[in-house]
């Protein structure tokens, strides 16, 4: 059997960009596969030999989606020395994000609603990097040694899923400079109880 033309890696990250950009402009459950193969010029045969199906499609795109996602929130956080700022760079980049022209939401949260499946591919990846972030906020009180990091992770994330939905419906940015300042107040209120803690083991 012949293989089919253009079933290299350029084609998987052609069929993957486009998909990516279609699903998150115009929603999953309103694109199909012969758009998909429209916009990034391939053949059918092409598409079928690098995914299965339109879900297998779903899921890499968001799969990539999160692998570059968490790459910008770790590179942010990385440009900053103290914990307190490691925090806030995460929610600057957020910023940028949201100012984005292209900006349409939270990926992540879009495909759980449209698909609602729970036990979707994509579902799970979108679960997984929303875990994945938690992490990243946790992994940073606790190296400040502020006291139950989980909590205070958990709110960032709050804070950071409510500025998404909340620019998206208001078409400004405004939510995510009200985030920031809400983290600000929890990590003055983390450092205080830390340095309250502290003098009481003293």
């Amino acid at each position: 059997m012949a293989r089919p033309t253009g079933s290299t890696s350029s084609a998987r990250l052609r069929i993957l960009s486009c998909a990516s950009n279609l699903f998150y402009r115009k929603g999953i459950n309103h694109v199909g596969v012969n758009e998909i193969i429209d916009a990034s010029g391939v053949a059918k045969m092409t598409l079928y030999h690098h995914f299965k199906s339109k879900n297998d499609i779903i899921a890499a795109t968001l799969d990539t989606r999160r692998a570059q996602r968490l790459e910008g929130i770790q590179a942010a956080m990385a440009q900053a020395r103290t914990p307190r700022h490691q925090i806030l760079a995460a929610f600057d980049y957020l910023a940028e994000i949201i100012e984005d022209s292209t900006f349409r939401g939270c990926a992540f949260i879009n495909a759980t609603v449209e698909l609602a499946e729970p036990a979707h591919p994509a579902s799970l990846i979108s679960t997984q990097h929303k875990q994945r972030m938690i992490g990243e906020f946790e992994r940073v009180a606790e190296q400040a040694g502020w006291h139950n990091p989980r909590r205070f992770a958990l709110q960032c994330q709050l804070l950071w899923d409510g500025a998404i939905a909340a620019a998206q419906i208001n078409y400004d940015n405004a939510p995510v400079q009200a985030a920031r300042s809400a983290v600000e107040i929890l990590i003055e209120a983390a450092q205080s109880e830390k340095m309250q803690m502290n003098g009481t083991r003293s």
